[in-house]
């Protein structure tokens, strides 16, 4: 039959809560994404607003350039026919009279360059052409004029200048954009008088616009015809026009990015939607993106002009990656603050754990493990580091006052002192024979040290059975088993203790002995009986320790084994009922007589043997 350990106290709760391994840097990188957040947001933001605002204003801006140039292309040319018309009608120019229309055309030109020719159509004769390449005023054949009498019917009810769809110019051979303006005298409608405005100089203009092949100007007529365009302005690109004899379309000015401006599903400019005075959309033209800039001109009606530029769209798409790169430079920043902020968190956590490690091994009452805390950074580290040592270093020596295994029970009872109760429970009582003769004319440091030397074998073997040291008696001890912790087995923990004991003091008083050395032997009484267990003391002043009857009785068979016969180094007396308690496989000697005022219940009395090498026979099944 083996002896069964003590079943354990209660456990302590699993703690709540989080790691300080994890909150440490959770907190650190919250406070840090929390305080860093806000301000790339608001950087972001505000870039990309900077973006979008800087883009309209300048994609505003080039098509400005663009329609102010063409407004002052052909803005003259509008005012000199103005002129011409308040002055007919004021009488300062003869409508009739062919010598000042010429002197007027002349004029005309020298102001106006980009007018290319004029022509005076009357209701009544011959109209009239003036170019720039013929100085001379040439009847023109009413049949060459087409649409006469519908131009008449505009006419008639103009009250100033008119503009006409863009067309090819035989005559000059280029693009122009006519204009025409009523005459009347004297309140009756006489006629019309009507410019050619050339388109040449605008394409030679939008040329001067384009920015290192990345940005293109344009003026259509319509959506499907090119009145104005760099391509345009160059000496071949006007050549291949004048051979094709009208205006180009937009697949014919050597700009494939212009030729696919209405291509299909086109994607819009999110900053330029209801913001801006320009239109726009982009989409892909190859493997490359365009995007293209442009507004609709109404002031030209009933030709319908549309301006604008196209633009690759890497050139938009590094700015916008500039935006976006404070966006991604912000979170690498975060990423990388937040990585020295788990490794400093975990730094910081470690002189922490290092205490709760130490902490905890002071729970388990494993004082002997408390590791020594080293410094930190961090002064009140430091100062709960040393508390904490000095605290563990007087546990240890408290706990070399207490009973281990009543600590361990106030430690699981969470500090509460057990109550005081009645409990069978087995006294062991111990005493050296002789040490008082032994320290007769020796040092007192020389007897403690044998005594100290002694104990510190004869104590490990009790509390390695479940024994509770009760307390030391001069160079004896009172310890039992059975109690704080209850133990069913206890009378047979206490024989295997006892006998645990015996061979200590065999093996210590042989190794004396070998060295020429004095030593003692040991007596030792054993009694399972019934007794109070609990605290005996007042509130400043507690023991806890075992009152009764049965403590006496373990007392006085430690006393009468001065009688019993003596086997070995230790001489164990066992009454009757720790006997019968400790269950067969132990060997005994009978005794006859003992105390006279021993209880019943502990007569007869036995010594318990047991072979001086420590081997228990009684174990092995030996009767």
């Amino acid at each position: 039959m083996m002896l069964e350990p003590a079943s354990p106290g209660p456990q302590p709760a699993k703690p709540s809560g989080w790691p300080i391994t994890r909150l440490l840097p959770v907190v650190l990188v919250g406070l840090i994404f929390l305080a860093m957040l806000p301000v790339i947001g608001i950087a972001y933001f505000a870039a990309q607003s900077n973006y979008e605002t800087s883009a309209r204003q300048i994609n505003e801006l080039t098509v400005d350039m663009i329609d102010q140039r063409l407004q002052a292309h052909v803005g003259p040319v509008r005012d000199q026919l103005a002129y011409i018309s308040e002055a007919v009608a004021k009488g300062e120019i003869d409508f009739d009279d062919h010598e000042q229309w010429r002197a007027f055309a002349l004029g005309a030109l020298a102001a106006a360059p980009q007018a290319v020719g004029f022509v005076v159509i009357p209701v009544n004769g011959e109209p009239m052409r003036f170019t720039r390449t013929d100085r001379s005023m040439h009847p023109e054949r009413r049949e060459n004029l087409p649409f006469t009498d519908q131009l008449f019917a505009q006419a008639r009810t103009l009250s100033g200048p008119q503009w006409a769809e863009p067309q090819w110019s035989l005559i000059v051979g280029e693009p122009i954009l006519p204009v025409i303006v009523p005459i009347r005298v004297h309140g009756q409608f006489r006629g019309v008088i009507g410019a050619a405005i050339g388109t040449s100089d605008l394409s030679r203009f939008l040329k001067t616009l384009e920015l290192a092949g990345e940005r293109k100007p344009f003026i259509l007529a319509g959506r499907d015809k090119v009145l104005a365009h760099p391509w345009l302005g160059k000496e071949q690109g006007s050549a291949e026009q004048r051979v094709r004899g009208r205006l180009s379309k937009l697949d014919e000015v050597n700009d494939p990015v212009l030729a696919a401006m209405w291509a299909p599903e086109p994607n819009e400019i999110s900053w330029l939607n209801g913001r801006t005075t320009v239109s726009g959309h982009w989409n892909w033209v190859g493997e490359s993106s365009h995007g293209w800039i442009y507004r609709k001109i109404d002031d030209y009606r009933p030709a319908s002009l549309i301006i604008g530029y196209h633009l690759a769209g890497r050139e938009s798409a590094w700015a916008r990656w500039i935006v976006r790169g404070i966006l991604i430079a912000g979170g690498v920043l975060m990423l990388l603050t937040a990585i020295i902020a788990i490794v400093v968190g975990r730094r910081l956590s470690q002189p922490i754990l290092a205490l709760a490690d130490a902490a905890r091994s002071v729970e388990r009452l494993e004082l002997e493990k408390v590791p020594h805390l080293g410094d930190s950074r961090v002064r009140e580290l430091n100062l709960a580091n040393r508390a904490f040592e000095r605290m563990a270093r007087g546990l240890r020596l408290a706990a070399t006052y207490l009973p281990r295994a009543l600590v361990e029970r106030l430690v699981a009872q969470q500090g509460a002192l057990p109550p005081s109760e009645d409990r069978a429970i087995t006294i062991l009582f111990s005493d050296l024979e002789g040490y008082a003769a032994y320290t007769r004319g020796r040092p007192a440091a020389e007897t403690a040290t044998y005594l100290n030397d002694l104990l510190s074998r004869v104590g490990p073997a009790i509390e390695a059975t479940g024994g509770t040291i009760d307390k030391y008696i001069g160079d004896g001890l009172m310890a039992f088993w059975g109690a704080p912790e209850p133990n069913a087995d206890h009378a047979r923990a206490a024989c295997l203790g006892a006998l645990a004991m015996a061979r200590e003091v065999e093996m210590f008083n042989r190794e004396r002995r070998a060295a020429g050395l004095d030593a003692c032997r040991m007596r030792v009484g054993l009694h399972t009986g019934t007794v109070l267990v609990g605290n005996v003391g007042f509130a400043g002043r507690v023991d806890y320790t075992a009152i009764g009857e049965a403590v006496n009785v373990a007392s006085r068979l430690e006393q009468f084994g001065r009688a019993a016969p003596r086997h070995g180094e230790v001489t164990i007396v066992a009454s009757a009922s720790c006997r019968t308690a400790a269950l067969d496989g132990f060997l005994w000697l009978p005794i006859d007589g003992g105390p006279a005022d021993v209880a019943a219940d502990a007569v007869p009395l036995s010594l318990l043997q047991g072979r001086a090498d420590g081997v228990i026979r009684g174990l092995r099944g030996e009767a």
